[in-house]
């Protein structure tokens, strides 16, 4: 917890920079969840992250793609062999799209099977400008 008080204090302080963060509290309590089977209360972070003006993108994926996904990750990745069972990426997903949902941040998914970068990244702009999350607040 000290690390992200220390975190989001940083991003109090330096309120007028652009920050991307990816894979934060979310991710966290997913991991104790399934690894230690503990649950986290981190509303005390989102409401200083909403203060701030944060938002939430969720990139999925559909089942039948994380397929097609591995053989492109297999081509960088350093542990190939962390993606022989899909079916646990696949949980993993669904476990997210629940803690996403109990998010009071500002969340927008975004369905990334395509593999269309420029088209996400245009979504994302947009959907930042059509909530006023270009600007501080």
């Amino acid at each position: 917890m000290e690390t992200y008080q220390t975190w989001v204090r940083l991003f109090e302080l330096q309120r007028y920079y652009s920050w991307i963060v990816d894979r934060f509290h979310i991710s966290t309590r997913m991991y104790q969840r399934q690894t230690y089977g503990k649950e986290y209360d981190f509303r005390w972070l989102e409401e200083r992250l909403d203060a701030l003006g944060f938002r939430l993108v969720f990139c999925t994926r559909t089942r039948e793609s994380f397929v097609s996904a591995r053989a492109e990750r297999l081509k960088v990745s350093g542990n190939p062999k962390q993606y022989d069972d899909l079916s646990l990426f696949i949980k993993e997903q669904e476990i997210l799209r629940s803690l996403v949902g109990q998010s009071r941040l500002q969340t927008f998914e975004l369905d990334i099977t395509d593999d269309n970068i420029p088209r996400a990244v245009d979504s994302i702009a947009d959907w930042m400008e059509r909530t006023n999350g270009l600007w501080a607040k």
